[in-house]
């Protein structure tokens, strides 16, 4: 079968670089000709290259950086780039960054123009050693966002490219790397100003998130043997323990080999310090659980193969992931030689047995009815922008969970960095992740029927996030006008997931309730139909009566999915001075939110047998840099700082410690039996 995003012709339009290859009857991702990694952190070689890089800024045509590489493109970037791109480059002259980074110069300031508006071409340049560690490995590097199109050169030769600021890739730079000499690393960067083109994503002028350049999330390289394994599906099939593995196996040698690949199941050490202070799966292991199955496999790899090896396995008497209930477990493999004399390599992934489903108009977490009480977040700091830490993340996540009782995080409309779904994995944070195709016009729809960058970045976030059972729903874009080819959209990247890669989580998106009303038809193919709800703001009516009217419209025209409220809030304005009325439109508006919930009003989280509404999210954590720049956005709970809490802060805390007293968000059954 043909798994490839399908393009129609069009001269010079740059090509999505992600394909699904059927491997022993898988689909497996590949992008740029090797196996999609999992971009989990792992214990092998690794050389970050976080630090002091060389920059030069570049008045960029982004028509030209949006162009196919062919033949013509490349003539043409050597007399751009005028030996940039060359090792004896003389670079002493350029200017320092700090990378990552966004190149945007970032005051601080909770003010209009904090963050520099700068979205055009930069170039970047360092060495780096690799000492004989490196020596015969398979070398990688790996990229966790990169905004918007980057290519990449080492040591004079050009890697490969990756188009979108919000999704992870990797390069092959096995065939291009000098083992204990200097190598020289090169990136053209172009981040075409949002509204400059209908083809690229998030596209429109208005788009009302900050439009960072640069490398704004880690950027490093990896070295394992050349038989190696990159990834690992995990996937929960049932709340009794049966857990189905898919072990991705390259080798990117060009000797054929034969190895032994082994898998352990291992608890996790919620007491370790490592819990929520180490990305690494290995560091947070506990002692071998209880499984039962097969997980050992010998297999003989051609040069430059990729093979597949699958096994369901039981694990006994399972602790089931929930929220706040953070129970996991971590996978870890060896590959060995056919003859053991030599370890090749060693993958560890965190994973979590939960199921999620829909009964009628509920949300089933591991079979049991469930509200969600959420919380949006951008993921920006005032000093940093999108650039973030372990350590950044993490914070903002506690203090989500602690201070307003949250047990789901939307993590706003792009993908977050790959820490974020470890952390609410840890934390027992549920989260939807979505794609930034942001209210899309027709135009735009269009523009993707044809290059499909879209269904590269539903593919890329999802494999990026593959393993973490904190991710209930995957969500296809925010607030778009468009309706017919949305619904096009959502069917065909619905079937994608559910034919080619099923993992068994929920589809969704988040339409505006005003484009077209409750009688959406592209909702069709979703698991989930969510809606962000401004009444008595953007839609017309008033708070409460908007709200509940529109809810019992949408539920009549779909009686038989579960809804969600997406958004609502409003601005507090500068100084604080509407935070009354922000106050008064989270009151009213949730008034309506709650009287058509599954879940009951006072406290005892009763399931109602007439609600249909399964979850609300609050718009939003912190304030936020806003793409023109003329104000910051000021719908958040909290300041920038994370320090100074608005009047809505402690109505929300105070309502949504009732939502989630009971096991953090599950709806009490009477007499139900123990799970």
């Amino acid at each position: 079968m043909d798994l490839r995003l399908v393009q129609q012709e069009k001269m010079n339009m740059i090509q999505t670089t992600m394909e699904l290859r059927e491997v022993s009857g898988v689909a497996v991702p590949f992008q740029n000709g090797i196996p999609v990694p999992s971009f989990d952190a792992q214990q092998r070689l690794k050389l970050d290259l976080k630090g002091m890089w060389k920059k030069e800024r570049f008045a960029a045509d982004h028509d030209f950086s949006l162009s196919e590489r062919n033949d013509r493109w490349f003539e043409h970037v050597l007399l751009e780039a005028g030996g940039r791109t060359e090792v004896d480059f003389d670079d002493s002259a350029w200017a320092q960054r700090q990378l990552p980074f966004p190149e945007n110069e970032i005051r601080g300031k909770e003010e209009a123009g904090s963050s520099e508006t700068y979205q055009d071409g930069v170039w970047y340049r360092r060495t780096f050693c690799l000492d004989a560690a490196w020596a015969n490995k398979a070398v990688t590097l790996r990229a966790l966002a990169i905004s918007y199109v980057a290519d990449v050169w080492v040591n004079g030769q050009w890697v490969g490219y990756h188009e979108g600021g919000f999704t992870p890739f990797a390069l092959d730079l096995t065939p291009f790397v000098k083992i204990g000499e200097a190598n020289t690393i090169v990136l053209r960067i172009d981040n075409p100003p949002w509204g400059s083109r209908a083809d690229i994503i998030p596209a429109t002028p208005g788009t009302d998130f900050f439009n960072y350049t640069g490398v704004i999330h880690d950027l490093y390289i990896s070295g394992t043997a050349k038989c190696h394994i990159p990834r690992v599906n995990i996937v929960p099939l049932d709340i009794e323990g049966r857990v189905k593995f898919s072990v991705v196996l390259e080798n990117r040698g060009a000797d054929a080999v034969e190895v032994n690949v082994s898998g352990q199941i291992f608890d996790v050490d919620h007491e370790a310090d490592a819990f929520l202070n180490s990305p690494l799966a290995a560091d947070i292991k506990g002692k071998q659980t209880r499984w039962t199955g097969d997980l050992n496999w010998t297999e003989a790899l051609a040069p430059y193969e990729t093979k597949v090896m699958e096994a369901i396995v039981y694990i006994q008497e399972p602790r089931l992931w929930a929220f706040w209930q953070p129970e996991l477990y971590v996978a870890e493999f060896a590959v060995v030689y056919g003859d053991r004399t030599a370890q090749l390599d060693r993958y560890a992934s965190q994973f979590g047995i939960r199921t999620v489903t829909t009964e009628g108009t509920k949300l089933l977490l591991n079979g049991r009815p469930a509200f969600l009480a959420g919380v949006a977040r951008h993921e920006e700091w005032p000093d940093t922008g999108r650039s973030a830490t372990w350590k950044q993340i993490r914070d903002d996540l506690v203090q989500m969970k602690q201070s307003m009782h949250v047990n789901f995080v939307r993590t706003a409309h792009y993908p977050n960095h790959v820490y974020t779904s470890l952390l609410t994995d840890r934390l027992g944070l549920a989260t939807v992740s979505e794609i930034p195709l942001w209210q899309f016009t027709r135009e735009h729809f269009e523009a993707q029927e044809q290059k499909r960058l879209s269904d590269q970045m539903w593919r890329e976030m999802i494999f990026s996030q593959y393993n973490s059972p904190s991710v209930l729903m995957w969500s296809t874009q925010n607030e778009s006008v468009e309706v017919e080819l949305r619904t096009v959209y959502n069917k065909r990247l619905v079937n994608d997931l559910k034919e080619n890669y099923a993992d068994g989580r929920l589809t969704t998106q988040s339409a505006a309730a005003d484009q077209p009303g409750g009688h959406d038809p592209s909702m069709e193919p979703l698991d989930v139909a969510g809606w962000t709800m401004y009444f008595g703001i953007f839609h017309g009516s008033t708070y409460y009566e908007g709200t509940k009217d529109f809810l019992q419209k949408a539920h009549e025209l779909w009686p038989d999915k579960p809804i969600w409220n997406t958004e609502f809030g409003h601005w507090s304005s500068d100084q604080d001075t509407m935070a009354a009325e922000q106050l008064k439109t989270y009151k009213e508006t949730l008034q309506a939110l709650m009287e058509r919930a599954v879940i009951s009003e006072d406290g005892e989280a009763q399931l109602r047998s007439d609600g249909f509404l399964v979850g609300i999210d609050f718009w939003i954590m912190y304030d936020w840099y806003v793409n023109h720049n003329n104000w910051i956005d000021t719908f958040g709970i909290y300041h920038m700082d994370r320090k100074t809490m608005k009047p809505v802060g402690e109505a929300l805390s105070l309502d949504y410690a009732r939502y989630t007293a009971f096991e953090g968000g599950f709806i009490h059954l009477p007499n139900r039996e123990s799970q």
